[in-house]
């Protein structure tokens, strides 16, 4: 696997290194740029499972780039496990993506970055095809963000639903782009995932029990997300559930599995942190709350046999399912958009924060998982990328000079909102949106 030092202004030649899979006499070649953790890891996911590629990953210096440990827990078992990640800044990308001959730029970033990153690409003589993608659930679908991706050629989509409401998307904002399915690359299972069952304990003098469909876990896990739910109050009860759990059930334990240390950044900003919350209520004395464990590093190490999650919108409920693990969408906040998880809302996984302290725990139906993410790999994405690859190197692909414009009008919209005071923004949108 490739991982190049960033190249200087004196010496821009690259190593030659292996290609991540030699079953193509020509692999693809693919530089993959992200610029926070969760960006990192399914970028690094999703290029180990293509076959016949040569991938580039780079990180580019941004203010959620990620620790030297948020890097390790991402990279984790994927082609780049064990290896380092070179930190790029903006002006290094065209050099990059020349010195590379890259057929393809993978934008997996967020969106300014990769409105960036893209315009970059496009002015290249010869430029790379750009694909972009999300890293997990991407629903809804977004107009914005649809609008930062303006100069993409195909957008990576993980369910029918999210072709649907990307087409749809991409239709409405007049981003002239190819839809691609693809399963989520962190998801193993082959086939509809099956519940596993809960290990009970062992007889005095006898074997274990066997495996069963019910029973309290043994270990409770909260995945919680950065943007949802928002309130305090929200937050706070999901936490005195847990709290409730742990008082009831001393045989088991409970861990609430951070996304990050206090300190580190995230794709998203996080206002409420758990961490104080849980020093709140251990502080305020409430029962249960002094055995509930912090978490960190990859979800694996979670997701073992015995243990159920618990989250209210998450990809994590969707490593779940695939391992088989019990798994409940808290239901008490509702089900839309707002929350990123009305795909969540008919899958017979969810439940109450009642049921999480009685340990209550479910599992989604086998007909929704076939219809969201669980969908069978058929290995369409290397067809698309070896496809899109040929048209780059045939000089195929189309010159958007029309959105070359409006994405960089984009982009010094976004600079200057960065640095003008807010009077100075107020007045702008009045006067604009007067006309």
């Amino acid at each position: 696997m490739s991982t190049p030092e960033p190249p200087s202004h004196t010496d821009r030649a690259p190593r030659t290194d292996p290609p991540v899979s030699s079953t193509a006499d020509a692999p693809i070649r693919i530089v993959s740029v992200s610029d926070s953790e969760s960006y990192l890891k399914w970028a690094t996911q999703l290029l180990s499972s293509l076959p016949g590629i040569e991938a580039h990953v780079y990180l580019i210096d941004s203010p959620i780039l990620p620790t030297s440990e948020q890097i390790i827990h991402s990279i984790a078992g994927t082609a780049w496990a064990g290896r380092s990640i070179p930190v790029i800044k903006r002006t290094d990308v065209a050099h990059i993506i020349a010195d590379h001959h890259a057929d393809i730029v993978l934008g997996a970033a967020t969106g300014p970055i990769v409105a960036q990153l893209f315009l970059t690409a496009h002015l290249l003589e010869q430029r790379p095809a750009l694909v972009s993608g999300l890293p997990g659930m991407g629903l809804p679908a977004s107009c914005k963000g649809m609008n930062y991706r303006r100069l993409m050629d195909a957008f990576i989509t993980h369910s029918f639903a999210e072709v649907a409401q990307y087409t749809e998307v991409s239709a409405l904002t007049q981003v002239p782009c190819e839809i691609y399915l693809a399963r989520l690359p962190m998801l193993r299972s082959v086939g509809i995932p099956q519940r596993a069952g809960i290990p009970q304990p062992a007889v005095t003098g006898g074997a274990p029990e066997p495996l069963t469909q019910v029973g309290v876990p043994q270990t409770l896990v909260f995945a919680p997300q950065a943007k949802v739910p928002a309130t305090l109050d929200d937050r706070e009860a999901i936490v005195r559930s847990l709290a409730e759990f742990a008082s009831r059930h001393e045989g088991s334990s409970t861990i609430i599995k951070m996304r990050s240390r206090p300190g580190e950044h995230e794709t998203h900003h996080e206002q409420h942190s758990y961490f104080d919350i849980l020093e709140s209520l251990r502080d305020q004395g409430i029962p249960g709350a002094d055995r509930i464990g912090l978490g960190y590093g990859p979800l694996d190490e979670f997701l073992v046999p015995g243990a159920a999650l618990v989250t209210v919108s998450s990809t994590a409920a969707l490593e779940a399912f695939d391992r088989g693990i019990s798994t409940l969408l808290i239901s008490d906040f509702g089900f839309d958009r707002h929350l990123l998880n009305e795909a969540f809302a008919d899958s017979g996984a969810t439940g109450t924060l009642a049921e999480v302290a009685a340990g209550t725990i479910g599992f989604p139906t086998s007909a929704w998982l076939a219809q969201n993410y669980f969908h069978s790999d058929d290995g369409r994405m290397h067809h698309h990328l070896a496809l899109l690859a040929a048209r780059a190197r045939a000089g195929q692909l189309p010159n958007r000079r029309s959105a070359v414009w409006r994405q960089k009008r984009l982009l010094i919209r976004a600079e200057l909102r960065t640095i003008a005071p807010a009077p100075v923004i107020r007045a702008y949108r009045k006067l604009r949106y007067s006309r």
